[in-house]
């Protein structure tokens, strides 16, 4: 049989498949359904691995298949696939579509953000262009926001873990192909315009540009030293080889994401780099000078207007089971908060959050009365009002860092004066209006790692003036300030903390911090930063002293990234504050190579007590926010298209309470 007759008989067999599981459905859905199977014909290869997919997916899992059509219902994993990872086996939950329903289809979320400076997944980090490289790109596995502790399938079908947690191989999901960017329809950059498929050479290029020395990731290699090799036996199969056997190897080995090497590997105009190239090429690579992403992922980037806007739009050849929204756009325009609350209440966003202060003139004060009233008795009173809002919490935690190669701060003494001198509960009672919890290390107080014997450092100001007298310094001269012999020089304390510009409660905190160091005689001078210029001097560690926040991700603590002093002084690396400890790197060590949920306890709790009594940073809140969104019309009000979200408040009973935003639920209601 021809080639041609072969794809001619699978477009059939579908269209079969279609009328037999969802001859029920709406026409068109069947249309949109029979539209993919006549995209599919256009390339046999694609085809044939869909059709491999759905003989594999129909023989495994008859039920998840009707999720694609159908109102979709949970799929019971088999009980040797619970997502907890061991050996020997795969251990993979199956891939969840219990979230999608068809009829949820449509619209446009829209919300505030930034647009990031590149999206370069290896040499970027910062959080909006991880979350853009979430929207566009997909992972080996994946957590659910409900049960963040456990793997499920996702690019990969299976991993099967041997060799004493030191050996992975994944099987590649078939018949998924790269997006093609925006920018293949520029004069230059046809030749980006072609279906190329997704293989096991991706993930093993991700992995070869990270450990290039050349490139600028100093902050992610760490994690890959350790890995030993790579080996790819076929385009399906990738095999990842680890020297030894270390905790964190799991996550990165379970989390790894693609890079398109048919991109990142050429030059501009399609041409292959030479391999001794590749390394320095990708630093300043052409494809993201002009703006570019791709992924296998659930979103393609429309539209880039630097500082203006981003539009990620649906890929309709998505294979996996994503968000409700046929758009996502970030509005970067609208950067201060009031104009920002603004156009919620004008319904140009439909999610978004209160600081503080509009918080408490909002809701507290009842400023808005569609907001509902706070209800001491009810955390959850917030949902009935037409903006709904409720009080969440998020796995990060906020602080002010030292840079701890200055003079000024090298001496223990002078960092917990400073932590002794911050009114800490009186800021989070009067500047955030209650909204958080005292921060006392790196670890979030809900996380069961969370060491309970910490004790905070009292607001305490004359245990501060001691302090700063033990460490030498006093008022020689008299004029206020002290002073103190620096460097063979007399120079009075004052230093420079840099922050996020247009942030209202940030400038609250910071004068209320300023004068208490001021009755000590310590100058503090506060200078604001727009982020994209905050994020280079926290990477070139241009600071004297910083305000800054983490969000943790997962669970399961690694303190390598942070705080491992062998980063300390090493370009674009997170230990911004040049911490070293060599019992912290002991432990940090220690930690990778632990498994046992009492032993990994034991090590961390070490950890946080060491690094809470050096005090290299001043760990001041754990978030609190108040999330809002757009809930319902007023009674007898107009229903509009891409405004009132529904399923918000299902993930905020159902999930995780520090990943109860999750968006997979969310949709709009119907006109």
């Amino acid at each position: 049989m021809s080639k041609a007759s072969v794809v001619l008989l699978a477009v059939v067999v579908l269209l079969l498949v279609v009328q037999i599981i969802d001859r029920g459905r709406q026409t068109d859905q069947i249309k949109a359904i029979h539209d993919a199977a006549t995209r599919s014909a256009a390339s046999s290869d694609r085809l044939v691995g869909e059709l491999r997919l759905l003989r594999e997916t129909v023989s495994q899992r008859p039920a998840d298949v009707a999720t694609v059509v159908a109102t979709p219902t949970a799929v019971a994993a088999p009980a040797d696939r619970n997502g907890k990872p061991r050996l020997g086996a795969n251990f993979l939950k199956p891939y969840d579509r219990s979230h999608l329903h068809a009829e949820w289809y449509g619209g446009v979320l829209r919300s505030f953000g930034a647009t990031p400076k590149g999206f370069n997944p290896i040499v970027e980090n910062s959080a909006d262009a991880g979350e853009a490289n979430g929207l566009v790109n997909d992972s080996l596995c994946t957590t659910h926001p409900a049960s963040p502790d456990r793997w499920s399938e996702m690019l990969a079908t299976s991993c099967i873990i041997s060799d004493d947690w030191k050996t992975y191989t994944f099987t590649i999901r078939p018949g998924i192909r790269w997006q093609q960017p925006v920018q293949a329809k520029e004069h230059g950059l046809e030749w980006l315009a072609k279906d190329v498929p997704l293989t096991a050479h991706d993930f093993a290029f991700y992995i070869e540009v990270v450990k290039n020395p050349e490139v600028e990731c100093t902050q992610l290699r760490a994690y890959y030293d350790d890995l030993d090799k790579v080996e790819v036996p076929d385009d399906r199969t990738l095999v990842l080889r680890w020297k030894k056997k270390v905790f964190t190897s799991m996550s990165f080995s379970l989390g790894l994401r693609p890079l398109p090497k048919h991109i990142y590997a050429r030059n501009r105009d399609g041409t292959p780099l030479p391999a001794e190239q590749v390394g320095t090429a990708f630093n300043k690579h052409w494809f993201d000078e002009i703006g570019g992403i791709v992924g296998v992922g659930q979103y393609l980037l429309a539209v880039n207007e630097p500082d203006k806007r981003l539009l990620f739009r649906r890929d309709p050849a998505y294979w996996g089971a994503g968000l409700h929204f046929d758009e996502i756009e970030w509005i970067a325009d609208v950067k201060l908060p009031d104009p920002q609350l603004v156009a919620f209440k004008n319904g140009q966003v439909q999610a978004h959050g209160l600081n503080p202060p509009q918080y408490r003139a909002q809701i507290l004060d009842r400023g808005e009365p569609r907001f509902a009233a706070k209800d001491p008795a009810n955390p959850k009173a917030g949902r009935a009002g037409e903006f709904a809002w409720e009080q969440v919490r998020s796995n990060s935690y906020q602080y002010l860092g030292w840079n701890l190669r200055r003079p000024l701060f090298a001496d223990k003494r002078v960092r917990h004066a400073f932590a002794h001198a911050f009114p800490k509960q009186r800021i989070i009672n009067e500047v955030y209006f209650g909204l958080g919890r005292p921060q006392l290390g790196p670890i979030h107080l809900d996380n069961p790692y969370f060491n309970k014997s910490l004790v905070d450092f009292a607001f305490d100001p004359a245990k501060a003036k001691a302090l700063l007298a033990e460490a030498g310094w006093s008022d020689s001269d008299g004029d206020g300030w002290l002073d103190k012999e620096v460097d063979g020089k007399r120079a009075a304390f004052r230093f420079k903390l840099k922050y996020i510009a247009n942030n209202p409660v940030a400038d609250s905190m910071l004068l209320i911090y300023r004068d208490e160091l001021r009755k000590l005689g310590v100058d503090l001078e506060t200078v604001p930063y727009d982020w994209k210029e905050l994020l280079r001097i926290y990477e070139q560690k241009d600071f004297d002293a910083m305000m800054g926040g983490w969000s943790l991700g997962d669970l399961e603590p690694d303190f390598w990234q942070l705080w491992h002093g062998s980063t300390a002084d090493l370009p674009r690396t997170s230990n911004h504050c040049g911490f070293r400890n060599q019992r912290v790197d002991e432990l940090s060590d220690a930690l990778r190579a632990a498994f046992e949920p009492s032993e990994r306890a034991k090590i961390i709790n070490e950890v946080q007590a060491i690094i809470h009594e050096e005090q290299p940073y001043l760990f001041f809140r754990s978030p609190e926010s108040i999330f809002i969104w757009q809930n319902q019309p007023a009674k007898g009000g107009k229903v509009e298209a891409d405004r009132w979200l529904q399923g918000v408040v299902d993930g905020l009973d159902a999930y995780h309470p520090l990943f109860s935003r999750d968006q997979r639920l969310w949709h709009f209601q119907k006109p």
